[in-house]
């Protein structure tokens, strides 16, 4: 073999060694839609070009190999030892520049979640998604280009069974786990806004305590209708809870009776704690 087909052959390895590192990449980039669409424009942006180049600069010359047409731009370098040299640099370059933003970008980290029912991430452009842990255990894969396992790590975070959310502890190598919840506020009622309830009128209350989640049932000890919304049957569950727990809104109606001016207010958390809170009742007079 001449120097030219010596040349040839390397750049037509090179381009083949691109060519498979992009498609996995892409393959790597199936569960990031954007990320994946806008690796494909750049490199199917930068194909195009260097194939219209080189087929430009190949049309008509002596070169009849079959595939001259397809690598064309490889062919072209290798008649000049400067051309060889700075294209071949050139995909070199771009085999690595391939590696570290395409499997090296892409982290699988491994949760041990014997807390935490639930795993939250943060993934490429800020989209959150979520991962249930099965046999406390779970697998997290996140794109993170530009970043160290360490830093992918920090973007995994755990949800204990009341909607808490903690860092997780960071293990050796790509384990992180989830065995340092948060102390639990115990649940309590401090007051509440408006501080009466207006009687046989459905409106919204705020209650301000600690230990408020999601699930928080509140009762009432005589007939009522309490729930989250008021397009919804009575389902005792809040409307809105503050992020540290420390209030709650729902929306209350109270049936006043003769002689029963204070209802009792019993909540229960996923925590399995109660609490209780004894509020006055008011008669609004109808015009």
């Amino acid at each position: 073999m001449n120097k030219i087909a010596v040349r040839q052959t390397f750049l037509g390895l090179l381009v083949i060694l691109n060519l498979s590192q992009i498609a996995g990449c892409i393959y790597l980039l199936r569960a990031e839609t954007t990320a994946a669409v806008l690796f494909c424009l750049a490199f199917v942006s930068c194909a195009l070009t260097l194939l219209v180049v080189g087929v430009y600069f190949t049309t008509g010359s002596r070169d009849t190999m079959p595939f001259r047409m397809v690598m064309g731009y490889s062919l072209w370098a290798s008649y000049r030892s400067t051309r060889f040299y700075v294209n071949a640099l050139w995909l070199i370059l771009l085999s690595v520049s391939l590696w570290l933003v395409g499997p090296h970008a892409i982290y699988r980290i491994q949760v041990r979640c014997e807390t935490a029912p639930l795993i939250t991430a943060t993934s490429f452009l800020g989209r959150g998604l979520r991962v249930s842990c099965e046999s406390e255990r779970a697998t997290v894969q996140l794109y993170q280009p530009f970043r160290t396992m360490d830093a992918a790590k920090d973007r995994i975070s755990c949800l204990d069974s009341g909607g808490t959310v903690f860092p997780a502890v960071s293990m050796a190598g790509s384990v992180v786990a989830c065995n340092t919840p948060p102390p639990r506020s115990p649940l309590r009622v401090d007051r509440m806004d408006p501080p009466m309830i207006e009687a046989n009128r459905i409106r919204r209350y705020r209650l301000y305590g600690s230990g408020f989640t999601r699930d928080t049932a509140l009762t009432l000890d005589s007939a009522s209708f309490v729930g989250s919304s008021l397009s919804r049957d009575s389902d005792r569950l809040p409307a809105e809870v503050g992020p540290q727990g420390e209030w709650l809104d729902i929306f209350i109606s109270v049936m006043l009776l003769p002689g029963h001016d204070k209802v009792v207010l019993r909540l229960r958390n996923a925590h399995n704690q109660s609490a209780q809170f004894s509020a006055a009742v008011q008669a609004i007079t109808q015009r």
